[in-house]
């Protein structure tokens, strides 16, 4: 191997599992387009394995990282914004479980319980950094630290399939806890201090993502369309409506892989007014679930592409 090649490995982005994020979530989004598939599972069946054959070869990649370059990996994880996006690789496999439910119980259960398992580590980890670590200032946080508590709010959405419903309850408490922790935190300084890096702006998207997961784990451990659950639906459409107006600001953006910020939040928030439309019956979001989708397929399928690109042009695996 190469001195180039060890050093694009040396340099491969812990933010490449961002990426199974976004195509799980168009996966699970293929699922419910059946105004456009019908009942034909061929397109949900063929983005689900390839979002895993995906997410198996992205953990190769760092796997093989983190044995050639430990020192790199160690100083992923003890950068105040890159440590946010270790636990992606735990919700890739909570979100792959959920998107494989319909196809195979058995493998559901598997790549569900994996990440259930490791993300109680993972986000205690990420948790006790930041608590013990001096290096964190308020400049370090951006919605990126949303990550961690999102990976917990997923748990319950297969998880009431394959286990107690009180570990769903307990998943969805502790993340629950720590959104509204971190959202007084960075909404302060966004507000009162410097605004964040262009770079990371995309990042601004998981505001949407808790409230849309939340809302969805919810329903799922209740059933019932109730105060809450508005409660929850609604904050997530705000941080939408929200991100639109940003939306002249974010496309002028040089592509980083920051930019698979977009996607993950728009699908969550795509499901979460599927959801809505299913409990309310109301047209209006039956109609703003298809354009969603539409728009989620869209973004998602633009930045495979642009992102297949960048990797050919070698512009990713690159030092900051």
């Amino acid at each position: 191997m190469s001195s180039v090649q060890h050093s694009k490995l040396e340099h491969f982005p812990i933010t490449m599992f961002a990426t199974v994020m976004g195509l799980s979530g168009l996966t699970l989004v293929s699922h419910k387009m059946t105004w456009l598939f019908g009942t034909d599972q061929t397109v949900f069946t063929i983005l689900a394995y390839s979002a895993l054959a995906i997410y198996l070869a992205i953990l190769a990649t760092y796997t093989v990282k983190s044995l050639k370059y430990p020192q790199a990996v160690l100083k992923d994880w003890n950068h105040p914004i890159k440590i946010s996006f270790f636990p992606a690789m735990t919700i890739s496999l909570l979100l792959l479980g959920t998107a494989f439910h319909p196809i195979s119980e058995r493998m559901s259960f598997f790549l569900w319980s994996t990440g259930c398992f490791f993300q109680f580590f993972l986000s205690l980890g990420v948790i006790n950094s930041w608590i013990n670590h001096a290096h964190y200032e308020v400049l370090h946080s951006t919605p990126a630290w949303f990550i961690p508590v999102v990976g917990n709010i997923i748990v319950p959405v297969v998880g009431v399939q394959h286990a107690s419903l009180e570990l769903s309850w307990f998943f969805f408490a502790w993340g629950l806890l720590f959104w509204v922790i971190l959202l007084t935190l960075i909404i302060n300084r966004l507000m009162f201090h410097n605004p964040i890096p262009q770079k990371l702006l995309p990042t601004l998207f998981i505001f949407i993502a808790p409230p849309s997961v939340g809302f969805i784990a919810y329903l799922k451990m209740t059933g019932d369309l109730d105060v809450f659950a508005r409660l929850l639906y609604y904050w997530g459409a705000f941080f939408f409506i929200l991100m639109l107006t940003q939306a002249n600001r974010l496309v002028r953006i040089k592509f980083a892989m920051s930019w698979w910020a977009y996607t993950f939040p728009l699908a969550a928030f795509t499901l979460a007014s599927g959801l809505m439309a299913d409990h309310t019956m109301l047209v209006f979001f039956d109609y703003l679930t298809k354009a969603l989708q539409v728009i989620t397929a869209i973004v998602i399928l633009t930045l495979s592409v642009r992102t297949i690109i960048a990797l050919l042009r070698c512009e990713i695996c690159q030092p900051d």
